[in-house]
């Protein structure tokens, strides 16, 4: 009889649907039934299509519900527990965590995870004094980072260190390999010239992002690369307002705001090098696609990006326009033998370190997973 596995996910998000297929593959369907629900969203065939499980329940939690006591979440999902007996429940962001937390108390599960994609996930009085009150032997807590695990220790009372750990994202490299275009069908398809040296961004508009140090590095280095073009691919609340700064800039004509594109890690190659700017990234999956996809990285110093590069990009401070150019000018001028350096490291390091083979390996070295599938 196979044992019974919950991966209970807070949305499926596009990150949220590639996370919880990159915890389904970890099962063998011959020993394992793995059932995946969304806390929250209504009944999607698309994303059912696209989920890896034997089984995907929509639970369409309302807003009230998730933002208040979740009774009735709890009720639901401990219903479901009763009914699968699972032997492992993996929990992704803390409302879920918050809601299998209860159910545990009266419930047994032999293993359950709560992995937490953010910073400061676990910083509110109330948040620490209910880990504190419910979370038993059976609970591990794991941070995408060696930065968001740091952040839990400090933030989690009466958790032992060897209880909060690291479980890196990961990409399954073989399903995405082919999914990117070639450089000549991307850069047709962004209406990128073909003979522009193109540095690239994909992220939120959002403050921590910061695409405005970015398009002011861009301003510094261009009258030195007049054959440089900006592309930034995304949407968020300061799309208006990094318009205007180019505008303000004249350089409409050499910056590209694509708005929201989907799966843009496919038009990854379409770049000679991805930039991440942000002021703050717990993880940056986006970092392991551009490395899949040997294309070179410039990132900033923060968080958890050095760890997930580790010495196969450039790195430099955050918010640092003048630092950020200088690298960009750098990386123009690289010779061929230099970047093709660039693209070989970063792409074993995606392999040694972020393939689904070497997050299957973590995790099943992790002694509660051992006993909770004996």
């Amino acid at each position: 009889m196979r044992k019974t596995i919950l991966i209970l996910s807070h949305s499926y998000s596009t990150q949220f649907i590639d996370i919880c297929n990159q915890y389904a593959r970890l099962f063998n369907k011959d020993c394992y039934e793995v059932t995946v629900a969304y806390l929250t969203g209504h009944p999607d065939e698309e994303v059912r299509q696209r989920t890896l499980a034997d089984q995907i329940l929509f639970l369409n939690a309302p807003k009230k519900i998730v933002r208040g006591l979740k009774i009735a979440a709890i009720r639901q999902l401990l219903a479901l527990c009763k009914q699968k007996k699972f032997s492992i429940v993996i929990c992704h962001r803390y409302k879920p965590a918050y809601i299998m937390l209860w159910v545990s108390r009266f419930f047994a599960i032999p293993a359950c995870i709560a992995v937490m994609h953010e910073l400061r996930t676990m910083s509110s009085l109330m948040r620490k004094l209910t880990v504190a009150m419910l979370a038993q032997k059976n609970w591990l807590f794991a941070g995408v980072s060696n930065a968001v695990r740091e952040d839990l220790r400090r933030d989690v009372w009466g958790i032992p260190q060897d209880r909060v750990i690291t479980l890196y994202n990961s990409i399954d490299m073989e399903c995405i390999e082919p999914q990117f275009l070639s450089r000549d069908q991307a850069r047709a398809t962004l209406q990128l010239p073909t003979e522009a040296f193109v540095f690239g961004n994909i992220g939120r508009l959002a403050p921590n992002k910061d695409q405005a140090s970015l398009i002011q590095a861009f301003a510094k280095l261009k009258p030195q690369c007049p054959n440089a073009k900006l592309i930034i691919m995304g949407d968020g609340s300061l799309e208006q307002t990094l318009k205007q700064q180019i505008q303000q800039l004249g350089l409409s004509e050499h910056i590209l705001l694509t708005g929201f594109i989907s799966y843009a890690y496919r038009y990854m190659r379409a770049f000679d090098v991805f930039i991440l700017s942000s002021t703050q990234e717990a993880f940056g999956r986006v970092l392991i696609e551009a490395m899949t996809a040997q294309t070179p990285i410039i990132a900033t110093r923060t968080h958890g990006i050095p760890e997930v590069i580790g010495n196969t990009g450039t790195l430099v401070n955050t918010k640092s326009p003048n630092e950020l150019a200088s690298a960009m000018l750098t990386s123009y001028h690289w010779d061929q033998i230099a970047r093709q350096q660039y693209r070989e490291q970063a792409y074993t390091r995606a392999q040694h370190c972020f393939s689904i083979p070497a997050f299957r390996k973590t995790f099943w070295e992790l002694p509660l997973i051992q006993v909770a599938t004996e």
